[in-house]
């Protein structure tokens, strides 16, 4: 699922350009609106929140991510082959690959130009190409891909799709079948990314999932492994994982 940085459930983690890029005040032919430097720093921010991103975890095993993300250990981690899946792509303007988030103690400071930045904001919002171009990659991590030292543990990598490359106001799919627009439960857009079932490899169900008999249908049906939290292990505070036996786990 991909979604809208300004729906991120963190409100600081939203695409900001650096404010050093924007130097002069010009007044608007459109509207003769004062263009201020911050002003068109602000829409250039809310051009690259219309993007669309999806975020994964390099790490099933995690705690504090099943604790924060698995609805109390009820949920699952599936795995996904990114090549199979198509998120590596380089028509994505992030694809996987070059997804890593810099976890970082301070944000980099405003002050130096982060060299291509505005020709690459410029292009991406006149033309619309938004596919991945390795010379604009510093200023892609830096818009996307910086987060607070806090959040290490998530281990998490990105793939961010150009908004100006698809039409997410469109009802329906597109680009083929690829996307479908999804309403999610709180109100907001969300949009599907479709890809083969053989992608997914492994399953990884909580100690209290609920669902196991569907699962394992599933599983005999793609052909994609069952991994159940191993209790026998009382050693750490971690959480392990070993292949599911129907002998082990009942529902």
């Amino acid at each position: 699922m991909f979604s809208h940085p300004a729906d991120f459930n963190d409100p600081f983690d939203r695409p900001r350009v650096p404010r050093s890029q924007y130097k002069f005040t010009y007044q608007s032919l459109l509207n003769d609106e004062t263009m201020t430097p911050e002003r068109q720093a602000q829409d250039a921010d809310e051009a690259w929140g219309r993007c669309a991103v999806t975020s994964f975890t390099r790490t099933p095993d995690n705690a504090l991510m099943w604790a924060h993300y698995a609805d109390k250990h009820q949920g699952a981690v599936i795995e996904i082959d990114a090549d199979e899946s198509g998120l590596t792509d380089r028509s994505f303007l992030i694809p996987a690959q070059f997804g890593s988030v810099i976890y970082m103690k301070r944000p980099v400071p405003d002050g130096p130009k982060v060299k291509g930045l505005s020709a690459m904001l410029s292009k991406a919002i006149t033309s619309g190409d938004g596919r991945f171009d390795i010379d604009n990659y510093a200023g892609l991590q830096r818009l996307f891909l910086m987060k607070g030292l806090s959040w290490g543990y998530e281990e998490e990598v990105r793939v961010v799709s150009q908004a100006f490359r698809y039409s997410w106001l469109d009802n329906g799919e597109d680009m083929g079948g690829y996307w479908k627009r999804i309403s999610k439960a709180d109100g907001k857009q969300g949009y599907g990314w479709r890809f083969k079932l053989s992608a997914i490899k492994k399953v990884f169900i909580g100690l209290r999932f609920g669902e196991i008999g569907r699962l394992q249908a599933l599983s005999e049906n793609i052909g994609f492994g069952i991994m159940c939290p191993d209790t026998t292990q009382r050693n750490d505070y971690e959480v392990h994982f070993k292949e599911y036996s129907s002998s082990e786990i009942s529902r």
